[in-house]
């Protein structure tokens, strides 16, 4: 199961685990994309394989917490269970700190910290009653690991998402259920091209990136795939870092 799987990471995380012949629920608010994205993964699957992995869709506003669970419950019918848990959904809006209004510090909290907080407590019971030894993989962000100028909603979000991650795998651990998170820098993403499209600054990103480049949508994918699969089966609690190089070279700025 994948929340924000429309489009961008999402969307690549559900590629890559599908051509390791992982069926999928695709997860967010945008039916019409889902819709198209669910059919192009589909058509992709069934032309590689002869029995292909199967793409299934859920509507859900992920800040309505009755829809949260009513999509958790359809998600681990539509499989007979869930085993893996993907946390990708989230918002940002570039604005200065003093001109964020409380309804938006809420909303960016509710998509980005509660939703996930809310879908692993409802899938993460079923897994322990079921007795699945699952993983769990949140979306973090390097903008969880260090202060920015413009995000200060989205950053706070991103940080309580790696203590979430951390107090959830030492939780869990007993069920057999590992939970870790991804910390990507700057990808090549919808999100990212939208947020700088809206800037009125011009940044270079990559300036302190020591790749000096943008990290691909498939290259954040392989770290969800490889946090969610037995190659890390000793890994639980982590934040893994996608980014270049970018923190590492923080002391240089």
């Amino acid at each position: 199961m994948i929340t924000g799987s429309a489009r961008g990471i999402g969307l690549g995380v559900a590629e890559r685990f599908m051509r390791e012949g992982a069926s999928v629920i695709l997860l967010d608010v945008l039916e019409d994309e889902l819709a198209d994205s669910a059919r192009r993964l589909q058509q992709e699957a069934d032309s590689r394989m002869g029995e292909a992995p199967q793409v299934a869709t859920l509507v859900c506003d992920l800040g309505d917490p009755e829809q949260v669970a009513k999509a958790a419950s359809n998600a681990w019918e539509l499989f007979g269970g869930v085993d893996i848990l993907i946390n990708n959904a989230a918002i940002a809006v570039r604005e200065h700190f003093e001109d964020i209004s409380y309804e938006r510090w809420l909303k960016i909290m509710d998509i980005n910290l509660n939703a996930m907080f809310l879908v692993s407590q409802l899938i993460g019971k079923r897994m322990m009653e079921n007795r699945i030894q699952g993983s769990i993989v949140n979306m973090a962000s390097k903008n969880g690991l260090a202060g920015s100028s413009m995000l200060a909603h989205y950053n706070a979000s991103k940080g309580a998402v790696v203590l979430l991650t951390q107090s959830m795998a030492v939780e869990l651990a007993p069920y057999g259920i590992r939970v870790n998170a991804v910390a990507p820098g700057f990808i090549d993403t919808p999100l990212d091209r939208e947020l700088k499209a809206k800037s009125a600054e011009s940044l270079v990103l990559t300036d302190r990136t020591p790749m000096r480049r943008l990290g691909t949508i498939e290259e954040a994918a392989n770290a969800f795939l490889f946090l969610a699969s037995d190659e890390a089966s000793y890994i639980t609690g982590t934040t893994l870092l996608v980014d270049g190089g970018h923190m590492a070279n923080a002391g240089d700025f």
